[in-house]
């Protein structure tokens, strides 16, 4: 049987001596391959390994396969982890990140045609925040309106890591807007926790409290509400424990539990081991059931234990 020259070319790449000239000989053949696949692959090696002595050939190689298109990178394979190679390797040319936030490939799919650059145009948005281009926030903005959620989601996360006043302010304005996706939403909630802290409390909670007037009132709500949880703010636990004292629905009642759970702070993982001890039975194992959230954790998992053994004597 003839062997695969890609299957050989893909094995070889487990082997090279990393952070070595003949390496470096190695992975600049490889990127310079016909096959995508072989090209990803040398192109995470050098992400992987922080290869800096290889960045001029990885922009080599993505120049290359965003001009070639379908027929030189299908599915964007390459050229995507090219661009996360670079990002990891803190790559600072901005002209790059910009042609693979505008690239949009579409190809043939089962159900209908997809765009296979989505990925692409979110990991050069975080490239592009990390460079000193001027104008790099007016770029967001035409992502935030990209026909794919993935990509207005990637934008709304590398708006979030700008760290500026207008940059909170357009995270604001996302959200006041909203989007039909909730991953989004969600998006664009933890990112303005993360970059306001408490001030953006307020407009967080009006979520979490069922301000949407489209219909979608309580699946904004419970995402708004994970939101908080995840923040691992006092303010935002404190917020949902009152909120699950004035809350009688039971599907709002287990988002806040999952929400406190998530945070992993000792006032909220005390808050369910507390119900979980004395609560009703149906909030007890409500209770219970959103701390398999960390089932991982053997020091919460011993918590639970015990917790259901006071509640047992």
């Amino acid at each position: 049987m003839k062997n695969d020259p890609i299957e050989a070319a893909l094995a070889a790449l487990d082997d090279v001596p990393l952070r070595t000239p003949e390496g470096l000989k190695q992975i600049t053949k490889a990127l310079a391959a016909k096959s995508n696949l072989v090209v990803a692959k040398a192109a995470r090696i050098a992400g992987d390994s922080q290869w800096t002595e290889l960045s001029p050939e990885l922009v080599k190689a993505f120049e290359r396969l965003l001009k070639g298109g379908v027929s030189a990178d299908k599915g964007c394979a390459a050229s995507t982890a090219i661009a996360r190679a670079l990002f990891a390797l803190d790559y600072d040319g901005a002209e790059l990140y910009l042609a693979g936030m505008h690239h949009v490939q579409i190809e043939p799919a089962y159900i209908r045609p997809t765009d296979t650059a989505v990925d692409l145009r979110s990991i050069c948005a975080m490239g592009l925040v990390s460079t000193n281009y001027r104008h790099k926030l007016r770029e967001l903005v035409d992502l935030l309106v990209d026909p794919e959620w993935q990509a207005r989601a990637g934008a709304v996360r590398a708006i979030a890591t700008a760290g500026s006043e207008p940059a909170a302010l357009l995270l604001r304005l996302k959200a006041q807007i909203g989007d039909k996706e909730p991953d989004v939403m969600a998006d664009c909630f933890s990112g303005l926790l993360a970059m306001e802290g408490v001030e953006a409390l307020p407009l967080v909670t009006s979520f979490a409290d069922g301000r949407a007037a489209d219909g979608r009132a309580k699946e904004l709500s419970e995402t708004a509400i994970l939101a908080l949880g995840e923040s691992r703010r006092a303010e935002a636990v404190e917020w949902l424990k009152e909120k699950f004292a004035r809350t009688a629905d039971g599907e709002t009642r287990q988002a806040i539990l999952l929400a406190l759970a998530t945070s992993r702070t000792e006032p909220a993982i005390e808050f369910v081991l507390d119900l979980i001890r004395s609560g009703s039975e149906r909030t007890s194992e409500m209770a219970l059931s959103a701390m398999e959230v960390n089932r991982g954790d053997r020091r919460l998992q011993e918590e639970v234990e015990k917790a259901l053994q006071e509640r047992r004597a």
